[in-house]
């Protein structure tokens, strides 16, 4: 896997939740097919360029657009 292929993945998660709004890691592998590894490298990605929030609730950890960032009208790359 390279480091290339990790920012793409992470282009596709920001989309998804652009369109979706806020989801668990298990939602993001339901609908984009990517494999667990994947997607944390992916979040990893987004949470480090400061495009993503976690919040918890029912024991459950979520994953949202920050608030700045999701009325982007363009795509994330």
């Amino acid at each position: 896997m390279l480091k290339q292929d990790i920012g793409i993945n992470a282009g596709i998660i920001w989309n998804l939740l652009h369109e979706k709004g806020a989801l668990t890691a298990r939602n993001i592998g339901e609908l984009t097919g990517f494999r667990e590894v994947l997607i944390t490298l992916s979040l990893g990605w987004l949470a480090k360029e400061d495009k993503i929030d976690f919040f918890e609730k029912n024991d459950t950890v979520y994953i949202e657009l920050k608030k700045a960032n999701s009325n982007y009208s363009e795509m994330y790359y």
